[in-house]
């Protein structure tokens, strides 16, 4: 191993330091809590398959030495594919290092992670540079990276700094603070909205005179949304659809634990129910990166696009026919995330990696564009684009969500302009 090694914690004492340490971040006190903490972060258990791989590749020569990292070897690659974190054992992750439980870490031999720094999930920390200049990056000490962010080739970033969403650090930063955008350009720390870590807690109390929400109406609609270009599917065609399709799982998690917390199940069979429930949540995630809070509050028509990776935390409101792609991260800030999450409108469009974080306000019909950090509230039908978003154009979501003819939301494509091609005979 690298020179320093014996400052990166490894084995069986530092998985219990992790674990511990993971604990406290999502003050998870009880046992249930600690527990569901346990399952549902892939992330812990791709640390954890760091903290034994750097343990047995610092064992001496032996008879045991082929068999060990043999061991680890396969772990690593089951584990990869199940976390979906790939933190490779020559890279240097100090103590109390923390990371989302979603997980969708990459970081590289060479690379290094400080003591107290934070990864919120979607962050690649790889090899990058000119030939011959080519380097890993070094993150100092409490270095905090919201949700997207990347760092990638031979650079530095010093103690104390905050990335914000979606940004790519491709040079050494020149001081501690915030920085934003592409490239990134300094900014305060404290106006960089950063989603709050999850909780494991039970469940919190419904407001008084709550609706009831009902499974089968609502996931029906969810499901109609992928099936609107096939207004007359058959029976076959809408189970394959329900069975294939990695949103038409997530939602029909989500609205079975909405029907358990708004509608609650006889007291003999509510246990098992949400046991059931538990399960297919980590399930959910394991396969799909999916992580849907049974807190959120999302209005029927959600159209959950592509494959893996949404994270929708509690409190978050979404009104009826949004449409969300991969890589999205729609959560709340601050000690109570669920007083501090967005609110979205109706027929709301959200595109790959788009982020939307702390207590904005989207109206109804506006367009968030891929890969853009929403830091202001957005008008109805805004546009918006960029590191932090800025609106571009007042068209809506028309061009980005079809409900079916007859709806007036695109019902109709718009026609293609004639080109006129004149020929010279010179």
């Amino acid at each position: 191993m690298a020179d320093g090694a014996s400052a990166v914690p490894s084995g069986w004492r530092a998985i219990r330091s992790d674990f511990a340490y993971f604990c406290e971040v999502h003050a998870a006190q009880g046992l249930r809590a600690r527990l569901r903490m346990l399952c549902a972060s892939r992330a812990f258990w791709g640390l954890a398959l760091y903290r034994f791989g750097r343990w047995v590749y610092a064992q001496r020569r032996g008879p045991l030495t082929l068999p060990l990292r043999l061991a680890y070897v396969a772990l690593f690659e089951i584990g990869r594919l199940i976390t979906k974190t790939s933190l490779n054992v020559r890279s240097r992750i100090e103590d109390q290092v923390w990371i989302a439980p979603r997980g969708e870490v990459f970081i590289s031999l060479g690379s290094r992670v400080g003591r107290g720094s934070m990864l919120h999930g979607g962050n690649t920390l790889g090899i990058g540079g000119r030939p011959g200049a080519r380097g890993h990056p070094q993150l100092g000490e409490r270095v905090l990276l919201a949700p997207g962010a990347s760092a990638v080739g031979p650079l530095e970033i010093p103690d104390g700094c905050v990335i914000a969403a979606n940004t790519l650090v491709g040079r050494s930063l020149p001081r501690a603070g915030g920085w934003a955008g592409l490239p990134p350009k300094p900014m305060a720390a404290n106006e960089i909205q950063v989603p709050a870590p999850q909780r494991f807690d039970p469940p919190r109390e419904e407001d008084a005179g709550m609706e009831p929400e009902y499974f089968w109406p609502a996931w029906r609609a969810d499901l109609d949304r992928h099936l609107i270009y096939h207004p007359r599917a058959g029976a076959l065609t809408r189970l394959r659809y329900a069975l294939t399709l990695d949103g038409s799982w997530a939602m029909a998690v989500y609205r079975f634990g909405r029907r358990l917390r708004t509608v609650p199940p006889h007291p003999c069979v509510a246990p098992l129910l949400w046991a059931l429930y538990r399960v297919a949540e980590v399930a959910l995630g394991v396969l799909t990166s999916i992580s849907i809070d049974v807190d959120a509050r999302i209005e029927p028509g959600f159209y959950v696009g592509h494959f893996v990776s949404l994270r929708i935390g509690p409190g978050v409101r979404i009104g009826r026919n949004c449409s969300v792609g991969q890589m999205c991260t729609i959560e709340g800030t601050g000690p109570d995330p669920a007083t501090n999450a967005p609110v979205l409108g109706e027929r709301v469009y959200l595109g790959s990696g788009a982020k939307v974080i702390g207590p904005l306000r989207i109206a109804d019909g506006a367009a968030i564009c891929a890969n853009s950090v929403v830091a202001f509230d957005v008008p109805e039908n805004g546009v918006v684009l960029g590191i932090p978003a800025m609106v571009i154009s007042r068209r809506g979501s028309g061009d980005f969500i079809y409900l079916g003819e007859g709806t007036g939301v695109r019902d109709q494509l718009p026609p293609t302009p004639e080109v006129q091609v004149t020929l010279s005979t010179g």
